[in-house]
């Protein structure tokens, strides 16, 4: 039956469709017909009686070949695959992502926005801003700060800190006279007490290096430290080995008041792993600063080695000589061999390790030329800070100036 016999039909149909048209099509219709789905299932109603078996042209066959894939349904990436085919073919470039730029906004809108989400973006947000308020006068001032711990590390300086006008302090020379009495001396007990924190010993040692003597120095004006300062001097014995530099290895311990930072030349420090774990860090310095006349210091590289390390609350200041041999991996050894000494157990072996020394101030201490920076309030660098040399300069000298007071000792 061709389209105009349909015609035909229907013309002859505008009185009325045949009386087996007229409702018994729509009564088997599915519920969820549309009304353009009702009037459509009229129209071929009224052309086709499919209880007669009246049925439209090719209805067999597409009932048949349904699986065809030319009779299924375009996929969901149809249009996509169909725009790139088109591009190849016409060798045209295409853009795989739109031009414009993320906008603030548009971030924000795809972040999910869950209340663990805010809170931590606003801690984030936080942080960032308390830590720009406290390395502020750092970064003004060029310094660069190493950590070795809670309260411990060195400041980075691109020359030795000049001297102000503010400061006002003045150094005078305080180092042992010929007629300076005899140094008192106390035992391990007395020691320990006196100190705010327990007693480390090395484990480990280079051969040939035997503890000579040990210090304590108290009252001796050094701010930055809470209570006493502990030295232990270890001196090389080997009569047969020719000594290059000290022939010293000298071990401090303090527990420090608030921050504490050595001073060092740029480029001086780096940071060091003392254990296999990666969990203790700690700062090896190469050099020092030494008077090249009564106005100047410089910074000599290659001679003094020195580990700067912190552990439960203590600092240990490390200090050998490299034309000895003593570098940062014999250094760093030692430092891993600390641990808590038992002065009870020591008391009863007796020997040289009974005898502690009261150190007078010094101008001959190893660390008598180190400009040591110490912020008091335990907190970041821009508080009442106060920094001074460790020991003691020439007659009129002048304390290198950083901020704040000026200590010396």
């Amino acid at each position: 039956m061709s389209m105009n016999e349909f015609d035909s039909l229907l013309n002859e149909w505008e009185d009325g469709p045949p009386p087996h048209f007229s409702s018994a099509l729509i009564e088997e219709s599915p519920d969820d017909f549309s009304g353009e789905e009702l009037d459509f299932a009229r129209e071929i109603g009224k052309l086709f009686n499919l209880n007669d078996e009246e049925i439209p042209p090719y209805f067999a066959q597409t009932l048949l070949e349904a699986e065809d894939s030319r009779l299924l349904p375009p996929a969901e990436n149809f249009e996509q695959k169909t725009y790139v085919r088109v591009f190849q073919r016409l060798q045209l470039h295409r853009q795989l992502f739109p031009r414009a730029r993320p906008t603030f906004r548009s971030v924000v809108s795809a972040l999910p926005m869950q209340r663990p989400m805010i809170a931590l973006v606003a801690a984030c947000l936080f942080v960032m801003l308390f830590t720009m308020f406290a390395t502020g006068t750092s970064f003004a001032k060029g310094w660069n700060i190493l950590w070795s711990g809670a309260h411990s590390g060195v400041i980075q300086v691109n020359h030795y800190p000049g001297t102000g006008a503010t400061s006002t302090t003045h150094i005078t020379k305080k180092g042992r006279t010929a007629n300076a009495q005899p140094t008192p001396t106390l035992n391990l007990a007395d020691t320990q007490q006196l100190l705010h924190f327990s007693m480390y010993w090395p484990g480990f040692v280079p051969d040939n290096y035997a503890l000579s003597t040990m210090y304590l120095h108290q009252g001796t004006g050094h701010i930055w430290a809470d209570g006493p300062i502990l030295e232990l001097d270890y001196r090389n014995t080997n009569a047969s080995s020719p000594i290059h530099g000290t022939g010293n290895i000298v071990i401090c311990e303090f527990k420090p008041e608030g921050n504490v930072f050595q001073v060092v030349q740029l480029g001086a420090a780096h940071l060091i792993q003392i254990d296999n774990t990666g969990q203790a860090t700690a700062i090896y310095v190469d050099g020092q600063w030494k008077p090249m006349n009564r106005f100047s210091h410089d910074w000599v590289y290659g001679e003094r080695s020195e580990l700067i390390y912190e552990r439960d609350g203590v600092i240990f200041w490390i200090v050998g000589d490299q034309r000895d041999g003593i570098n940062s991996g014999v250094l760093r050894q030692i430092a891993a061999s600390l641990t808590v000494f038992n002065v009870n157990r020591a008391a009863r072996m007796g020997g040289r390790m009974q005898t502690v020394l009261q150190s007078p101030d010094d101008n001959t201490w190893v660390f008598a030329d180190d400009v040591v920076y110490s912020d008091n309030s335990d907190g970041p660098l821009n508080r009442t800070n106060s920094v001074g040399i460790v020991g003691n300069g020439g007659e009129g000298s002048q304390p290198p100036q950083l901020k704040g007071s000026v200590h010396s000792h």
